[in-house]
């Protein structure tokens, strides 16, 4: 399951090159064929109780929903703006950028492993920035650290919070974001092709791969879990590569070598660490 969930959002890329329409009106079909197709799930979840566990989601838990509409507008723009690639290795550093934010806000120790990956990772993203080519390219990598840091925040607030509703709170945000980039919804290029693909787009990654990760991860060891999307800074840029020659740059592919490495060697070191005998 989560090596389906994996391949699902690697296609995220491969999708929105796929679709001729602009940002906006991409971000809005996205977020509302996502929102739809997991209030169906959630509608066959809950029955009768479904609209209150949709708005019974708590202080922290609307908090959340902001930030996952952040995340999942940045996620589509990104992949407009610059490289699969920069979206990719990017995206890998999430779990160190949470790991930041919890020795900040949590006041939890970073590991000598991690502090490593950490210094790795970022050597790794000036690369991979320094082989931006033009102000778009960098507006794109700029909004790729935002989907990252959003989505680096809800790990930390699911940690301290662990009874968020992820399913509801995804739910809920996928239509605020629709809601909040309806302004921008344009109809101009939009056709039957365009609103299949970003159709089929939302329910991949939305919908799909999100609930085959959540079913599939609570039965792996978080670092099996983890080692396994990591394929994903390697799927990402494949897809593009395969069906629509889109090339990686010298600093690029070194760069996302390094981020690999050091998520990859994180989670094997992390994996193969004694953990301390309950008493």
């Amino acid at each position: 399951m989560v090596l389906l969930a994996t391949l699902g959002w690697s296609l995220g890329g491969l999708f929105t090159r796929m679709l001729t329409i602009d940002i906006g009106t991409a971000v809005v079909l996205r977020s509302l064929a996502g929102g739809l197709l997991m209030l169906l799930y959630v509608l066959m979840r809950y029955r009768q109780s479904a609209l209150r566990e949709l708005v019974t989601l708590g202080k922290v838990g609307w908090v959340v929903v902001l930030l996952s509409s952040i995340a999942q507008a940045a996620t589509t723009a990104g992949l407009f703006l610059t490289s699969v690639a920069h979206v990719a290795v990017i995206y890998a550093t999430c779990p160190f950028v949470a790991a930041i934010i919890a020795w900040i806000w949590l006041h939890e120790r970073i590991s000598r492993t991690t502090a490593i990956a950490i210094v790795a990772s970022l050597v790794g993203i000036m690369l991979v920035v320094a082989g931006s080519s033009g102000p778009s390219s960098l507006l794109g990598d700029a909004v790729a650290f935002v989907m990252t840091a959003s989505f680096a925040v809800i790990i930390v607030l699911s940690k301290a919070h662990p009874g968020l509703k992820i399913v509801e709170i995804s739910t809920v945000g996928a239509f605020l974001t629709s809601l909040l980039f309806l302004p921008f919804f344009s109809t101009t290029d939009l056709d039957v092709r365009n609103a299949v693909v970003v159709s089929i787009y939302g329910f991949v990654a939305i919908v799909f791969a999100f609930l085959m990760f959540i079913r599939g991860a609570r039965h792996l060891p978080a670092a099996t879990s983890g080692l396994i999307i990591t394929l994903e800074i390697v799927l990402s840029p494949f897809w593009v590569w395969l069906f629509f020659d889109e090339r990686i740059d010298r600093l690029t592919f070194i760069g996302g070598a390094i981020v690999a490495a050091a998520v990859a060697g994180h989670l094997i070191l992390m994996s193969t660490r004694p953990r301390p005998i309950p008493r």
